[in-house]
């Protein structure tokens, strides 16, 4: 098996508003915590172009991959980062979570366009596998959510270039991201099922691969139980960012990463997660 780490981290886009807590202030921290935990796939959202440029530069070790979610490619993004010593690009590209989701649209009263961006890659040296997808669910409409898991869950064949006359050639799938819900939520049931905290019981039901919890599943869990902070202070009880694992792949470890930058402050107003898996 080959071990894999991946982390998933909102850095909260570039808002002006934010004062001592600007993007600025803010940059270097986000890029030392991923060097320093290392991930060999570390996926963002929320970024703007600008933010997207900082992060290539302070990740020089990455490969990215991603666009913004308007029509020309700017605003927001959901970017993965790849270790490029580690693992290659096969293929990777962006879609919509919404009824047209390979043109630019929203839909089910989602506040802003939300995507979904993948990438299939290998590792260097042998034929280990994965696919990778990482998204943000809508903030506003909780119909938009379920939608959102619902379309997920249909195209990750479809993503993974499964062979659905022979389920083993399906390469395992890790879907990361802030899917601004906690788990036993709608979408989140929807995703992994109703059994998700305990570990055990992946969703089967309907189309698509099914998918378990990786902090549920994980032989290790550390860190906070929440991931949503206002710079200065956790706020309890809102674990809305997630790794999510298909059935063949092992969950060593899943924490939630609590570092604070040299000001005392965390570098976002959510805590990235990381999840050391073996697929």
């Amino acid at each position: 098996m080959t071990a894999i780490r991946v982390l998933s981290y909102n850095v909260r886009y570039a808002n002006g508003g934010d004062h001592h807590d600007a993007w600025h202030d803010r940059r270097d921290a986000v890029g030392r915590v991923v060097r320093f935990h290392r991930p060999d796939v570390a996926a963002f959202q929320e970024p703007l172009p600008d933010q997207r440029e900082d992060l290539r530069e302070r990740l020089p070790s990455y490969e990215f991959v991603g666009r913004g979610r308007e029509a020309d490619g700017e605003g927001e993004g959901c970017p993965i980062g790849i270790r490029a010593d580690r693992w290659e690009i096969a293929d990777s590209d962006t879609f919509w979570l919404s009824e047209t989701p390979d043109e630019q649209s929203t839909d089910w009263g989602a506040d802003y366009p939300r995507i979904a961006t993948w990438a299939r890659v290998r590792a260097v040296g042998d034929d280990t596998a994965l696919l990778v997808v990482n998204t943000h669910f809508d903030h506003v409409s909780a119909h938009a959510r379920r939608e959102s898991a619902r379309l997920l869950r249909e195209r990750l064949p479809e993503i993974a270039g499964a062979d659905t006359s022979d389920p083993v050639s399906t390469p395992p799938v890790v879907l990361v991201g802030d899917l601004n819900c906690t788990p036993g939520s709608d979408p989140h049931r929807a995703l992994v099922g109703d059994g998700s905290e305990a570990g055990s019981n992946a969703a089967t039901d309907g189309p698509g691969i099914a998918l378990r919890d990786a902090a549920a599943a994980a032989d290790l869990r550390h860190g906070p139980e929440t991931s949503l902070t206002d710079f200065a202070r956790l706020i309890d009880g809102r674990r809305i960012d997630h790794a999510l694992v298909s059935p063949e792949v092992d969950v060593g470890a899943f924490a939630t990463l609590a570092d604070r930058d040299d000001r005392g402050r965390y570098p976002s107003d959510h805590l990235p997660i990381l999840a050391r898996l073996d697929v």
